[in-house]
């Protein structure tokens, strides 16, 4: 093909617009009633978890708060140990032999 000519096809193209007034009608409609049926639609079971997040976060930081309480050495080898003299971790980390 022609440059002169392929040039022109393109000049003719841009200048013209297409008739859109078909989709526009009724596009509110046809956008509510699908909104619509999108919410009747049951939600899947996971989606309640992103609901139930704080009431989550509430529980860890009342274990955490609940722990904390609770512990009364300050130690770490009694933190470790917690009581059990058979635990052989304790005696490694504070710096004793086995």
């Amino acid at each position: 093909m022609n440059d002169e000519r392929l040039d022109k096809l393109f000049a003719a193209t841009c200048g013209i617009k297409p008739d859109t007034s078909r989709a526009e009608y009724g596009f509110e409609t046809r956008l509510m009633a699908r909104l619509r049926a999108q919410q009747d639609q049951a939600l899947p079971w996971y989606a309640f978890a992103w609901k139930l997040i704080p009431a989550f976060a509430a529980v860890v930081v009342a274990l955490g708060v609940w722990t904390y309480a609770g512990s009364n050495t300050t130690d770490l080898q009694g933190a470790i140990a917690g009581d059990h003299e058979e635990n052989a971790l304790a005696p490694y980390l504070a710096g004793g032999t086995q």
